[in-house]
């Protein structure tokens, strides 16, 4: 008898552990989505082609990524800021603008909260 209830149980939570992934990986592709779409608007843009470089892909089953294909090196470098060189030495420095970590911690929130709805 307890085999039994132990066993049911053990189905019930395996299904629904299923069913939570399947939402969080959809979920989480959309997000990834959103994200991209997001920084393409709001980057800085002096010529366009950093802005309209953010894509995002879906590594594997549980893992999606917002890069930019175009200028994957610029990335850090417009967020944090950096010094400025030349031949003869540094000379100051680039300011940074942050336009990154706004957006991901948006699309952190939005993320948990599609998964909190998709699963009630």
């Amino acid at each position: 008898m307890a085999d039994t209830i132990t066993a049911q149980l053990n189905r019930i939570l395996n299904d629904y552990s299923d069913e939570v992934k399947d939402v969080a990986r959809k979920d989480a592709k959309e997000a990834a989505r959103e994200a991209a779409k997001d920084l393409r608007s709001s980057s800085p843009k002096k010529t366009g082609e950093y802005a309209s470089g953010w894509s995002s892909k879906q590594l594997d089953a549980d893992t999606a990524v917002v890069y930019n294909r175009k200028a994957p090196g610029l990335t850090h470098l417009l967020e944090k800021g950096h010094l400025i060189r030349n031949k003869k030495g540094t000379y100051g420095r680039a300011p940074a603008h942050p336009h990154i970590a706004p957006v991901a911690e948006r699309m952190e929130q939005e993320f948990i909260n599609k998964v909190e709805r998709d699963l009630s």
